[in-house]
C-alpha cells in the first residue's frame, strides 16, 4: 500500500490521529473542504491545530457547509479567522447572509465533499467528517500522496474561486491510468459520477460490490444494475440496516423492490452505522469517494469521488466490503411487500420527492 502512496483509513479514530500528526508537520498551506464540523474534543483539536497552523503563517483555507455544520456556533469559526485561518461558509441558510435567501439551488446546493490537501502534496477524501459522533462509525477515508494531487487542487480552487470552468472528465483516460479524480459539480449538468457508475457497471463481467449510505437510486442506474445481473454478474449492494436519515430508508424501498426482484443481492449493515461509498467492480476497477448513490450526490451537491485502477487497492477494498458483509442480513425479495400499505405509499412517495432527500 505504501509504495502506492494510498493508505486506506477505515475507522475515524484512524483517520483522525493520521490527520491531526499530517497537519502538526505542514509547512506552506492547507486547504481544506468540510461538508460537517461538529464542536467537542475532535473539533476543538481541529480548530488549534489550524489556528497554530495559521499564526505560522501557513496559508490555511477552510470551506464547510452552512447546513452540514449548522449546530456548529459562529465563535468556533469566528475564533479560527481571528488567528489568520481564511473561511468560508458555503451556501449559508441564514437568509441574513445571502442576497438569494428563497434560492432553492442555494438551499439544496451543499458542498458534501470531504477533501484535505496538505502542502500541495498529500490528500485525504471519502466519507469522513470531523466530529465525535462519526467515531463509532463504518467508513472510509483515503490517505494519498502524489497523483492526482494537481487535479484535487484544480477541484478545489474552482469552488473557492466560484470559477465556472467545466472539468474535463475524460472517462477513457480513467480506463488506463491508475487513479484518477472525477469532480462532481451541479453547475456542469453533466453528471459526471452518475455516468461513471453507469458506464463502469455496462462493462462489467464478475462483480459489481457497492457499499453506499444513502441509496436511492434512480432509473438508469437501476437498469445498469439488473442488465449487469441478468448477464451473469455478481451484484451485490451493502446499505444501513437503519441509516441516520429515517426518510431516506423509507425512500429507498421502490428501488429495493425492483432490484431484489430481478436478481440482485441486497445486504442490509446491522450495528455501527454504515456511511461509506465505495464500488469494487470486476478485479481491476474501484471508485470511492464523498458521493451516495441518490440523488442529492448525483444532480445537487459538490461532490469528488476517486477512480483508481490498481489491482492490489481494489482487492484491499474487495476485503473491506466482505468484512461488511459479515455484520449482514441478506434481504428477502419478498420484504418489500410484505411491509403495512401505508409505509409502501409513503415510501413511493418519498422516492418520488427523494431528490430533496
Amino acid at each position: 500500500m505504501q509504495k502506492r502512496n494510498i493508505s486506506i483509513l477505515t475507522t475515524a479514530d484512524k483517520f483522525y490521529s493520521s490527520l491531526f500528526d499530517d497537519l502538526r508537520k505542514v509547512e506552506e498551506s492547507a486547504l481544506i473542504q468540510m461538508y460537517c464540523i461538529e464542536e467537542g474534543e475532535i473539533g476543538e483539536e481541529f480548530k488549534q491545530l489550524l489556528i497554530k497552523l495559521a499564526r505560522r503563517k501557513v496559508a490555511v483555507q477552510l470551506m464547510y457547509d452552512s447546513f452540514g455544520s449548522f449546530f456548529t456556533s459562529a465563535g468556533y469559526f469566528d475564533e479560527m479567522e481571528s488567528a489568520g485561518v481564511s473561511i468560508i461558509e458555503y451556501h449559508p441558510v441564514n437568509p441574513r447572509k445571502t442576497r438569494a435567501p428563497f434560492s432553492v439551488h442555494r438551499l439544496f446546493r451543499r458542498n458534501h465533499r470531504k477533501l484535505i490537501i496538505l502542502d500541495r502534496s498529500t490528500y485525504y477524501i471519502g466519507g469522513m467528517n470531523i466530529g465525535e459522533r462519526f467515531l463509532e462509525w463504518e467508513d472510509i477515508m483515503i490517505r494519498g500522496r502524489g497523483a492526482p494531487v494537481d487535479d484535487l487542487i484544480s477541484s478545489f480552487e474552482k469552488v473557492w474561486d466560484k470559477k465556472r470552468v467545466k472539468p474535463k472528465i475524460r472517462f477513457k483516460e480513467m480506463a488506463k491510468g491508475m487513479i484518477h479524480v472525477c469532480d462532481g459539480h451541479p453547475k456542469y449538468q453533466n453528471y459526471p459520477i452518475k455516468r461513471l457508475y453507469i458506464s463502469a457497471i455496462k462493462k462489467s463481467k464478475k462483480r459489481v460490490w457497492i457499499a453506499q449510505a444513502y441509496f436511492i437510486p434512480r432509473r438508469k442506474l437501476i437498469k445498469a444494475m439488473i442488465h449487469a445481473a441478468k448477464r451473469g454478474v455478481d451484484v451485490r449492494v451493502i446499505i444501513p440496516d437503519s441509516s441516520d436519515v429515517k426518510l431516506v430508508d423509507l425512500a429507498s424501498w421502490p428501488a429495493l423492490k425492483r432490484l431484489l426482484n430481478n436478481g440482485v443481492t441486497i445486504k442490509r449493515h446491522i450495528g455501527p452505522m454504515l456511511h461509506s461509498k465505495f464500488a469494487v467492480i470486476d478485479d481491476h476497477w474501484l471508485t470511492v469517494g464523498t458521493a451516495n448513490l441518490d440523488s442529492m450526490s448525483l444532480y445537487w451537491n459538490l461532490e469528488l469521488n476517486l477512480v483508481i485502477r490498481d489491482p492490489v487497492i481494489v482487492e484491499k477494498m474487495a476485503r473491506i466490503f466482505t468484512r461488511y458483509e459479515q455484520t449482514c442480513r441478506t434481504m428477502d425479495r419478498n420484504e418489500p411487500v410484505e411491509r403495512p400499505l401505508l409505509t409502501q405509499l409513503l415510501g413511493r412517495l418519498l422516492y418520488y420527492y427523494s431528490w430533496v432527500l
